[in-house]
């Protein structure tokens, strides 16, 4: 009978660690996990997400302004 305890538990175990690997890979786990972080991380110090969104912005216009008056 031991054989069998010994191969549930290892089925268990294995059970498990599955699961744990699901969790992980899981793209909308992932997601969650990546936006709370960057929400602690913005509520900590939001100066460089700020930077980041105006570098982002000068950029954009920045593209377009070239788009426009690099023709003439």
């Amino acid at each position: 009978m031991t054989e069998q305890r010994d191969i549930d538990r290892q089925r268990e175990e294995l059970r498990q660690h599955l699961n744990e690997i699901e969790d992980r890979v899981n793209p909308k786990k992932v997601a969650n996990r990546f936006v709370g972080k960057a929400q602690d991380s913005y509520n900590e110090d939001p100066t460089p997400w700020i930077a980041a969104a105006a570098g982002a912005a000068v950029l954009v216009l920045g593209g377009i302004a070239l788009a426009i008056f690099g023709r003439r």
